[in-house]
């Protein structure tokens, strides 16, 4: 534009002063163009909110407002001015002229709305040429953002202004279209990609696993929108999704291959004897006597290594491994009991004669010991699992014991948590003795 904005909104003579109320003379014009140049590089929003404010005093007038107006877009277009033509000062010149569009409105939207066509290419070309990307972003947020609040509400004028926004976006798709399209990838009408059900889902896999850390979920993509903004990454998931599924397949078919030859060669195979149960009754052993001392041994094992200081690694090692034998060791002594309980039962003859109902496996208490001279013999698998066996973890501030680590350190969070609220409690103080009757008399003398 080689003329100013206030030519093309000037009104007749005779109607001026009655509609456009003070008009800006040119020293205050001098003054917004200081402002003007003095928010540099950087978009301060107080001094954004000063050069609002000092426009909306004549938002009413559009002679005035085409003045300050031109103010802004002259720097704005600048490209020869030193320090003016600053690409840097771009953006916050922009940030201005989105302050007098939304807050001070007025004859501002219509002399910006009608203008901005042109010197939004303008800037976006600017931008482009440096390569300056994130400005080339924050410039269009800002368009978009006309839109959103209402601010332009002409679609058609809104889209003209941001043309150069629009075109970008279509040369970058059909560029991302046509690699994606090299790719071997193609598109459905509805914009899907053009992938088999299996090649789809591990993809997805593939991204979802790269966008697991460290992209906020907000910020996630999708297969089509990664083929419109990284295309050359959509095709590095593709050859690994390939790859995955090729593997797979492999697997597949050599499990496939070494099933029928494992079962032909199992089919061939003459049976394996079993030793006769029978050979076990010979063996006359105290296999529940053995057991206990080994549990009794394994508990003082795991109880001396807690008290003793070693390396926490070989420590925490130790532990799990005689927490694992001693598991081991119960849970032989419930096989073991249950067996000599039947051989008893055998021996005994059984009324039902093998086939009556089945015990519980693993029982630690008999029914028939319910009497009350049963109930007077000593059951060394029921102390133990009240002490060593059942629960081996003590507490060392009360005595309770726990049956695993995690139900201790429960306890233990209780506890103090109720001694550090007891702390924070406000106690009375309680009234002392009385005196003694030497006290009341000191310093009294004989009647």
């Amino acid at each position: 534009m080689t003329t100013t904005m206030a030519n093309q909104y000037s009104y007749d003579a005779n109607n001026n002063m009655d509609e456009e109320g003070e008009e800006i003379d040119e020293e205050q014009v001098e003054d917004y163009c200081a402002m003007l140049d003095r928010l540099g590089n950087f978009p301060e929003k107080v001094a954004i909110n000063s050069l609002s404010m000092a426009a909306e005093d004549f938002a009413s007038s559009p002679t005035s407002a085409s003045t300050i107006y031109e103010c802004i877009r002259s720097r704005l277009v600048d490209r020869t001015s030193p320090g003016i033509s600053s690409l840097d000062r771009k953006l916050p010149l922009v940030y201005v002229l989105d302050s007098l569009l939304k807050n001070v409105k007025g004859v501002y939207i219509k002399i910006i709305q009608d203008d901005a066509a042109d010197w939004m290419s303008n800037v976006y070309e600017m931008f482009d040429k440096a390569n300056k990307e994130a400005e080339k972003a924050r410039l269009k947020k800002v368009w978009n953002t006309w839109r959103e609040f209402g601010v332009i509400k002409d679609e058609d004028k809104w889209r003209q202004i941001g043309q150069c926004f629009m075109k970008a976006d279509e040369k970058e798709k059909a560029l991302a279209d046509a690699k994606t399209a090299a790719s071997g990838i193609g598109r459905n009408p509805d914009g899907t990609l053009q992938l088999s059900p299996s090649l789809r889902k591990q993809m997805q896999l593939l991204l979802d696993e790269i966008q697991s850390s460290g992209v906020d979920e907000l910020d996630k993509v999708s297969l089509e929108r990664l083929a419109d903004i990284n295309p050359d990454l959509l095709q590095q998931i593709k050859e690994g999704a390939e790859a995955a599924i090729e593997e797979q397949n492999q697997q597949r078919n050599s499990m496939q291959q070494k099933q029928p030859t494992s079962l032909s060669s199992s089919n061939k195979a003459p049976p394996t004897p079993t030793t006769p149960l029978s050979d076990w009754s010979k063996l006359k052993l105290n296999h529940l006597e053995k057991s206990h001392d080994l549990i009794a041994s394994l508990q003082r094992h795991v109880r001396s290594a807690n008290k003793t200081v070693v390396v926490t690694a070989q420590l925490d090692d130790t532990t799990h491994l005689y927490a694992a034998v001693s598991s081991s060791a119960q849970l032989l002594t419930d096989m073991l009991q249950q067996w000599k309980d039947r051989e008893k039962a055998l021996e005994l003859g059984g009324e039902n004669g093998g086939g009556g109902r089945r015990k519980r496996r693993y029982s630690l208490v008999r029914p028939e010991k319910f009497t009350n001279e049963g109930l007077k013999e000593r059951n060394d698998a029921v102390v133990a699992q009240l002490y060593e066996v059942g629960l081996p973890f003590v507490c060392s501030a009360d005595g309770r014991r726990f049956g695993t680590q995690l139900e201790l350190s429960k306890h233990l969070d209780a506890l103090f948590r109720r001694s550090q609220l007891e702390k924070t409690m406000e106690k009375t103080e309680e009234r002392g003795w009385y005196p003694e009757e030497g006290l009341w008399a000191l310093g009294s003398g004989a009647p």
